[in-house]
């Protein structure tokens, strides 16, 4: 993942020394080999709805967040005194 990221930005820095009316026929050249390679990369997952009928539903955030927001700050207070 490292060396990608690595080959990505000596890309980017290439392309900013092109000329400006340059950038339209680099633009033409990926989009011709994303179009070779449709369909053969990873698509994007949805994570809509992972966690549904985990027993996350039953839980009242707003009171769990004010309890822990009431400990912290007993802690901090304990603290400075």
């Amino acid at each position: 993942m490292q060396n990608v990221e690595i080959r990505l930005t000596e890309i980017k820095k290439k392309l900013s020394l092109l000329p400006g009316d340059k950038l339209e026929e680099v633009e033409d050249f990926v989009g011709f080999l994303l179009s070779r390679y449709e369909g053969k990369w990873k698509k994007n997952i949805q994570m809509k709805g992972v966690w549904a009928g985990k027993g996350f539903e039953r839980l009242d955030i707003r009171k769990e967040i004010k309890e822990l927001r009431k400990g912290l700050s007993k802690s901090i207070l304990k603290r400075n005194l």
